[in-house]
Parts: C-alpha cells; structure tokens; sequence
C-alpha cells in the first residue's frame, strides 16, 4: 500500500504545478489519478467497488462544478453587456466621470473598464459610469420637455467649426434617421445629442 500511495504522490506532481492546487483540479486531472491508483493498487487488497463508485460519482461532480461554474460566468458576461448596451440611444443624466458634476447627454457607445466594468460614452464627448446614472428617458421625451425654454448648445454637424447656438425651442422633429432636432425661434434648428443647457449664453 505505500508504494500506491508514492505513485499517486508522484502522479499528483506531475500533474499539478502548484503545491496548493488540489482544489483546481479537474475531472481530466483526478480520473488519472484514479486509474493510475487501480493500476498500483495490492492484488490482495483491491480498491472496494463501493470506494470506486463514490470517487468516480466525486470526479462527475467536479466536471459538472466546473461546467455549471463556467457557464454561469459567460452568462453573467453577457447580462451585463446586454444591459450595458441597452443605453446607447438613450439620454442619461447623473455624475461624470471627470466634471464631477450633474450632467444629461445621449449615450453613444460603451467601452468596459479592465476590471470588466462598465463605461457610458456620452454625445457630449464625456463618459459616465453605469452606477451613477440617475435618470434614464427617451431623446424625445427630453426633447419635448424643453420646448418653450431657452437653451444652448453647440453644433457639431461640422466638427471642424461647431457653432454655438441659442433660442428657444419651438418644435420637436424627428428625422428618418431617429435623429431628435430641436426647432428653434430663430429660424435655426438643434439635435438634441448638440444640446448643452437650459438658459441663455448671458446667463451662464
């Protein structure tokens, strides 16, 4: 029985590296050792059929472990993308990431951290972590809630020369595109992904 137990010892360090690994073994790793201690087990002490049955039950627990395990971590890789890019189209508001104060834009693309979290990229040019959103609303709910107020923004159709415009909103339009514009008293017209603030340059 010793030497069975030197040549499992030596199967085990083969097999793992790490002296403190026995609990990342995997079904592969544990039916070797399995067969290599039937193949030097005592003829007149053979392994009992009931001590083989309960190792053989305990490597299909370990395979079904470690499936059940990756599995559960591909789908919660993919939730939180999914919920990640539920945002873009949307308009959030909340704290960014730099200005430190409250902030609304149109989110138009999500990057993920190295830790794997999540990043709102804003119209604005700014981004926005997930947890610091406070409200969510559709661009035509916000674009509706400012008619009759005056506002600021900057266009950006050009981005070699955005210009600033100012006035108040008169009208909502929506384009083929799903772009949301803001019709303005001035003749002039404002996407709401351009919109900057409520109030006048003079006022702010």
């Amino acid at each position: 029985m010793e030497a069975i137990n030197t040549a499992l010892s030596a199967s085990s360090s083969s097999v793992v590296a790490a002296p403190n690994s026995m609990a990342e073994l995997g079904g592969d790793e544990f039916l070797k050792l399995l067969i290599m201690q039937l193949q030097h087990q005592d003829p007149f002490e053979p392994m009992d059929n009931s001590e083989l049955l309960q190792q053989i039950s305990s490597i299909r627990d370990i395979e079904l472990s470690t499936s059940l395990t990756a599995s559960l971590s591909t789908l919660t890789e993919q939730q939180r993308f999914a919920s990640a890019a539920s945002f873009i189209g949307k308009y959030v508001t909340g704290i960014s990431n730099g200005s430190g104060v409250a902030e609304g834009a149109l989110v138009t693309g999500v990057r993920f951290t190295d830790a794997g979290q999540p990043v709102l990229q804003l119209s604005n040019g700014g981004e926005m972590s997930v947890d610091q959103v406070v409200t969510i609303q559709t661009p035509l709910e916000v674009a509706q809630s400012l008619v009759g107020q005056s506002i600021l923004g900057l266009d950006r159709r050009d981005p070699d020369a955005p210009q600033v415009v100012e006035g108040i909103v008169t009208g909502v339009r929506s384009e083929t595109t799903g772009e949301v514009c803001l019709e303005l008293d001035t003749g002039e017209d404002l996407r709401l992904r351009d919109f900057v603030r409520v109030g006048s340059a003079e006022a702010i």
